[in-house]
């Protein structure tokens, strides 16, 4: 979260503005669909409810009236005298033309009952009689299903009907039909029966009726008798029997006579509305199963559609946002530009429409504000050219006169001993040497003068003191050419030599000047193999306090005029240790010459 903030308070205004309006239309959007999504939600799941109990009795309306239908026809079956006379016998026929003449009897009142055109064929089960005739499969005997589980239940049972899969009765046929049994009772009983008639429908008769009950694409009906075999489902149902008998199995105790519901069946990650309804007097039971992610289809199409708006809007609204942003916040760049040129010295007035609003009167502010800054550095700036100029000169005054001394008496001895050229080159050397440290006046000098006045200085000192001291330059060409402040190295190689090389017991040693670029700098080291300075020493250096070893007044000076002409950011470091020797870094900004 912080990282957050600081990320947001470095933001710059126009993309802040540009933020706050793009929140500005996202966020009512987000809201209105999260709201539409949970009214919609509810409203789409209390209507699909409506729905499916509306569609759970039209089909079991729809069941019943085709059970009640074929019931019927068994029924007129059942109960006919000469059905149930055939029924009751207990011996077949050994006349084969009798077994034809009865065989036509019964089969004329087997088609003298109502039509019914989901009946594809009539049995009879029966004892004996006319069943058992090889190839016939209009009689059948009851002895053929007598080892079925589900027919002692049935004989046990005081049911007169029982729907049950064809396959169930002969393992023989396609599992494409369904069977519909009835008792036929005996002539003088409606409790005991000798024989059973059966109808036989196809199972798409039913799926068609199954078909109506599908709320959405993928609702799957099942219908299925008491023993829970499948009797149909409807077309494209998803589900085999065990997934229903276990999502059934997760509902709550089922109430007889009404269609029961539970409306959030978990099975295999998704979640279901299950319906179950007893149907014809709870020989069958209906199972209608809705996914709810098809309840919730016209809500996510609507979203989408939303979104689809919004993603059009966007386009828009984002380089509109942005202009907007842009043009409220355009003088506020414009005088943060002005503001860093005053950072780089340019203390010009920002040349901006004012106008009366606040960013109008932060313009007006500011230009007052540069203009009295550059007033005042004006002023300081002469104030400071004129204390520059009286300290130059006083170096000037103060340059070293024992070197001066020293060098004249050089040149006396060496005149009066030797009487040879030496003494033209000493000479030569000093008037160099102090040619260019006057440098006509001027303040700044070109690098490469500044190195050709440490080489006089060096040839000079070598003269005096034997030779041993060793120049070494490492200044890149395209350095030589920048300008840099006048006598900035000499005081530090006289240093060198005197408080470092001098002070070594053979009185040799090798100053070094290398120079490089950096970052927009200048950047120049100086040096020395002598003795090097203690902790104390090197303190007083860092802090500026004078010593014997830091240099005392001509380095002190140079740090002052540095700072003076180009800032706090520049000056001289030092580094040293004790027996290694010191080095000091100058640093300055690139001014071509």
């Amino acid at each position: 979260m912080k990282r957050i903030k600081r990320l947001w308070s470095d933001l710059g205004i126009r993309y802040k503005l540009f933020a706050a309006v793009l929140a500005a239309v996202s966020l009512p959007f987000a809201a209105l669909l999260y709201i539409h999504l949970s009214i919609s939600a509810s409203e789409s799941k209390e209507q699909a409810n409506l729905s499916a109990h509306k569609a759970m009795e039209e089909t079991k309306s729809y069941l019943e009236y085709k059970a009640e239908s074929i019931h019927e026809v068994l029924n007129f079956i059942s109960f006919n005298e000469r059905v149930q006379h055939e029924a009751a016998k207990t011996e077949s026929y050994s006349d084969p033309n009798e077994w034809l003449l009865n065989a036509s009897v019964i089969d004329k009142a087997l088609h003298q009952f109502p039509h019914n055109q989901d009946i594809q064929l009539i049995q009879l089960y029966l004892q004996a009689g006319l069943a058992g005739e090889p190839g016939n499969r209009d009689y059948l005997k009851m002895d053929k299903i007598a080892d079925r589980v589900w027919l002692r239940h049935f004989k046990n049972s005081r049911e007169y009907f029982y729907w049950l899969p064809s396959t169930a009765l002969d393992r023989s046929v396609s599992d494409d039909t369904i069977t519909i049994l009835r008792k036929i009772p005996e002539e003088h009983s409606l409790i005991q029966f000798s024989g059973m008639a059966g109808a036989q429908i196809s199972v798409s008769s039913l799926q068609s009726v199954l078909s109506h009950a599908k709320l959405t694409p993928n609702t799957s009906a099942f219908l299925f008798n008491k023993r829970d075999d499948l009797l149909s489902a409807s077309a494209g149902a998803s589900f085999e029997p065990g997934d229903v008998e276990r999502m059934l199995s997760g509902m709550s105790e089922m109430k007889e006579g009404i269609a029961n519901w539970d409306k959030h069946v978990a099975y295999k990650g998704r979640s279901y509305m299950v319906g179950v309804s007893y149907v014809q007097n709870q020989s069958m039971k209906l199972v209608i199963i809705v996914p709810e992610s098809d309840i919730l289809s016209t809500i996510y199409q609507t979203r989408n559609q939303l979104i689809s708006i919004f993603l059009l809007i966007i386009p828009f609204v984002l380089p509109l946002s942005f202009i907007v942003a842009g043009s409220s916040t355009k003088r506020l760049r414009q005088l943060s530009r002005h503001m860093r040129k005053v950072k780089d010295g340019d203390f010009g007035p920002a040349q901006l429409p004012a106008g009366r609003d606040e960013v109008g009167q932060l313009i007006q502010t500011y230009n007052a504000m540069v203009m009295n800054i550059g007033k005042l550095l004006d002023e300081t700036y002469q104030l400071g050219r004129e204390v520059k100029n009286k300290e130059l000169k006083a170096l000037q005054a103060q340059i070293n006169p024992h070197f001066l001394y020293n060098t004249l008496d050089l040149i006396n001895i060496m005149a009066i001993e030797n009487n040879e050229q030496d003494i033209s080159t000493v000479v030569e050397e000093l008037a160099i040497f102090y040619k260019l440290s006057l440098s006509n006046g001027r303040e700044k000098i070109t690098l490469a003068s500044e190195l050709k006045h440490v080489e006089a200085y060096v040839r000079i000192q070598n003269m005096r003191f034997g030779g041993g001291i060793t120049l070494e330059l490492e200044v890149p060409e395209e350095l030589k050419e920048l300008e840099v402040p006048k006598i900035i190295l000499q005081p530090l190689v006289e240093n060198s030599i005197l408080h470092g090389i001098r002070e070594k017991e053979e009185e040799e040693g090798v100053i070094s000047i290398r120079a490089e670029s950096s970052e927009g700098k200048l950047l120049l080291y100086v040096r020395d193999d002598g003795v090097g300075m203690d902790g104390k020493q090197l303190a007083g250096a860092v802090t500026g306090k004078s010593s014997k070893r830091t240099g005392g007044f001509g380095v002190r000076n140079i740090q002052e005029r540095i700072v003076l002409l180009f800032g706090h950011e520049y000056g001289l470091s030092y580094e040293s240790t004790p027996g290694i020797g010191t080095q000091v870094t100058i640093r300055l900004p690139q001014i071509k010459g």
